[in-house]
């Protein structure tokens, strides 16, 4: 079962299946290899970490949370 995913301000964002973050329309837009976040464009770029539910950038800002 997908997790629903929340940006910083609680917004609904998409839905997190632990590998693929899918945004509304269901397009592919985040992708979480173990602790490690990259975007999907390619070549792909690691742009943060996923620790307790929640991807941060390497600045500390929150991507996204992801909750059941």
């Amino acid at each position: 079962m997908h997790k629903q995913a929340y940006d910083a301000n609680g917004s609904h964002i998409g839905t997190f299946d632990g590998e693929f973050l899918y945004n509304m329309s269901g397009k592919i837009a985040l992708r979480v290899d173990g602790d490690e976040v990259y975007t999907t464009e390619i070549p792909n770029k690691y742009i943060g970490v996923y620790e307790n539910n929640e991807a941060r950038k390497l600045d500390g800002s929150l991507l996204f949370c992801a909750e059941e």
